[in-house]
């Protein structure tokens, strides 16, 4: 199979998507409810969810993990949004689904009204990993968080990157809207690992964590990052937590927003591991 035929995904893209959740609800339980029976860390953020993604699927997968991510938009190929282990699900996996979807589109035109791609190719990255018996799944948001269509899930851990202005016609045109949006994914008592939280934002989130009895591991608090010095190789940096400290380490991606993505990946993959017992 040379290529897979996505002319059908164009009938469920908007530019104005219809907010909410119940498509998704409807959509996965059709699936057989598949993200209910995954074990999922979810992140939310404005920037650096990809890096700090991509930090903490290999520091899980050194461990012996399996581990998808469902990510996007895609860069370079459509399967990229959804990988295992850094791989791309295959193109017979993806026409299977796509295949198993348009059937039950179909079927359920007046029940999926409204229904957008981007709640498609969610449902399918829950419905694969579950197919495919990951360990775990690290679900990226979309856009905000609250409504997001990742937001379905029942996570054993959420981050949040940071928060700044981004779409601000749909999330709201200031620090704390945006961030009562992000602050969304969190669940009650579901522990918030936090990146680096600009203070405009941070009442919001802290608030929204208390309500929901959420622990929260905070940059700089619960865990503690530092920039030391650029190396040809990348940016060198220690980490400091409960669970470990570490004097230097390098991220071999550039420029010192990524130590601070580095450091939040690490915070989750310590918090996971001590979740799960893991040494």
């Amino acid at each position: 199979m040379n290529s897979i035929d996505l002319s059908w995904l164009k009938a469920f893209q908007t530019d104005q998507p219809h907010f909410g959740l119940e498509r998704m609800k409807i959509l996965l339980s059709l699936r057989g409810n598949p993200h209910k029976n995954l074990t999922v860390i979810h992140i939310a953020g404005t920037n650096g969810k990809g890096s700090t993604i991509a930090h903490l699927r290999q520091f899980l997968q050194e461990r012996g993990l399996t581990v998808g991510v469902f990510s996007s938009p895609y860069l370079i190929d459509y399967r990229d949004q959804l990988t295992i282990n850094g791989q791309s699900i295959s193109k017979q996996d993806l026409a299977t689904l796509f295949a198993s979807y348009r059937s039950l589109l179909l079927k359920h035109q007046a029940e999926l009204s409204g229904l957008t791609e981007f709640e498609i190719i969610t449902a399918m990255s829950f419905d694969y990993f579950h197919q495919q018996k990951v360990d775990l799944a690290i679900m990226e948001v979309g856009m905000g968080g609250l409504l997001d269509s990742t937001n379905v899930c029942r996570p054993l851990l959420t981050a949040i990157t940071n928060i700044g202005l981004d779409h601000i016609v749909l999330l709201g045109d200031s620090l704390e809207k945006i961030a009562q949006q992000k602050a969304g994914i969190i669940k009650e008592k579901i522990p918030l690992v936090l990146g680096n939280i600009l203070p405009e934002a941070m009442p919001v989130i802290l608030d929204t964590a208390q309500k929901k009895a959420a622990p929260l591991w905070r940059y700089q608090k619960e865990y503690q990052v530092r920039f030391l010095e650029n190396l040809p190789q990348g940016e060198a940096f220690s980490y400091q937590s409960k669970i470990r400290s570490k004097t230097k380490l390098v991220t071999p991606l550039i420029g010192k927003h990524q130590v601070e993505n580095a450091g939040l990946a690490l915070a989750l993959a310590d918090y996971y591991c001590q979740l799960r017992s893991l040494s």
